[in-house]
């Protein structure tokens, strides 16, 4: 330290540095203690915080079952995927619906009856325009003239975003070519009809394919349907079609048991995850190869709080749900039970044979019927009454922070105190070498002044 005199024990013989490191090293035990029980708050704090983040990792997997209708998943097959594909959301009701294809939804589609050369060939001799229309939308113009090239009018009717797309096709060979002008609407159906308006190039560009819309039979009904795309999921309820082919195929909408399965089992997961963690930081061991068989335990062993989340989701998850309509009421009815470690187990036979009985009574299970909430609301509401704001989390999160703010205030001190300490030691023995080094020289001089030591008589 600076201004602090050392001598190294030169005058007493003492080891003085070994002395004062001792000095220091015994009057910094409180210290460190003080240091370690500041680390095993921020383990604790730590620990906390990862049980947070595991915690609405649960929530989130609860969430994506709390609607009716989240739980069931539905699966559409079609009897003819070359004639129409299909898929189901969870509000489809199970059932066959037979649709015959007569006809595809189609663009409308221009091209050019007179070929040219090269994509970079002139399409008229003068001035003029190409004028088309879609629908019955608005007149789409292009001026052009006799330097307006094949490539150049396509990629002119490109930059007007008009609801087509204009390309240049070799009709032809590379040997012999023959580049047309191809128009197509971007969409399907009759309402993008393709009108060519004005054409004064020399291309003669007209329409060769007309927009359509899909035509198709459907069950139930006695006239055709149609409908502007090829994908549509107006017809049956909660199913997503897609027509690819003309020809006959029944879609049957059913229940998606591994897919129910695969839900439940996320929420069981997310809620083992919470379970497994606080259990892998609770662990107590006692050291029995150590003569003091020291004890060690996890930063969450003794935490209150913890113990009380805990508690609270088991009640949850225990607690029977009354007042549904279902014949359901436990999630032990659906193969969910806690094993001895508090982490659950889910046998995946009972939850199919509830499906097959009862599968609304499964939806409610979880998500409530009426105004009676299920298994999913009441965790919901519970979770996030200990993550939110002024939640038992929070309130013993800041607990932790500020008694690591008030250790380090502590630590703070206590290393002035020992940076006083020893430097006053430093002081202190320096004073005690220059004391004994003077009197050394002081006994010297007193020794030669009675003519003791040293000399030699004849």
């Amino acid at each position: 330290m600076a201004g602090t005199i050392t001598v190294g024990g030169l005058a007493t013989g003492l080891d003085t540095s070994s002395i004062i490191s001792q000095l220091v090293a015994l009057e910094s035990q409180p210290l460190n203690q003080l240091q370690t029980q500041r680390d095993g708050v921020a383990a604790q704090q730590s620990a906390l915080q990862t049980l947070n983040s595991k915690v609405l990792a649960f929530l989130t997997a609860v969430d994506k079952v709390r609607d009716n209708g989240d739980v069931i998943a539905r699966q559409a097959t079609s009897s003819n995927t070359a004639v129409l594909t299909a898929t189901a959301s969870g509000t489809a009701a199970p059932g066959t619906t037979s649709i015959n294809v007569t006809a595809l939804a189609q663009g409308a589609i221009a091209t050019s009856s007179v070929g040219a050369l090269s994509a970079t060939s002139t399409v008229t001799a003068g001035a003029g325009s190409f004028t088309f229309r879609v629908g019955s939308g608005q007149n789409q113009t292009i001026a052009i003239d006799a330097t307006t090239t094949l490539q150049g009018l396509a990629t002119k009717i490109n930059g007007l975003a008009a609801g087509v797309s204009a390309s240049v096709v070799n009709a032809g060979t590379a040997a012999s070519p023959d580049y047309r002008l191809r128009i197509a609407s971007t969409d399907t159906g009759a309402s993008q009809a393709l009108t060519i308006v004005q054409d004064d190039t020399t291309l003669g560009v007209t329409v060769t394919q007309q927009a359509a819309n899909s035509q198709f039979t459907v069950t139930g009904f006695t006239d055709p349907l149609s409908r502007e795309h090829n994908t549509f999921d107006d017809v049956i309820p909660g199913v997503s079609v897609t027509l690819l082919d003309r020809g006959p195929a029944t879609v049957t909408v059913g229940t998606d048991t591994a897919s129910v399965n695969s839900n439940v089992q996320s929420v069981v997961n997310a809620f083992n995850d919470v379970i497994n963690y606080v259990n892998s930081q609770s662990q107590v061991r006692q050291d029995t190869t150590a003569t003091d068989h020291s004890v060690t335990a996890g930063p969450l062993a003794f935490d209150g709080t913890v113990r009380s989340i805990v508690s609270g989701l088991h009640a949850v998850l225990s607690s029977g749900v009354s007042g549904l309509q279902g014949s359901l009421s436990q999630l032990s009815q659906i193969g969910i039970t806690t094993n001895e470690d508090g982490t659950l187990a889910f046998d995946t036979s009972k939850l199919d044979s509830a499906l097959a009985q009862d599968e609304k009574s499964v939806d409610q299970l979880f998500s409530g019927g009426g105004t009676v909430g299920g298994v999913a609301d009441r965790l919901h509401d519970y979770l996030t009454q200990i993550t939110g704001v002024g939640s038992l989390i929070a309130i013993r999160n800041k607990s932790l922070t500020d008694q690591i703010s008030s250790i380090d205030d502590q630590l703070a001190a206590g290393q002035q105190h020992i940076a006083d300490y020893q430097a006053g030691l430093q002081q202190t023995f320096a004073n005690l070498e220059l004391t004994v080094n003077t009197l050394k020289s002081q006994g010297a001089f007193l020794l030669s002044s009675l003519g003791v030591g040293g000399g030699t008589t004849g």
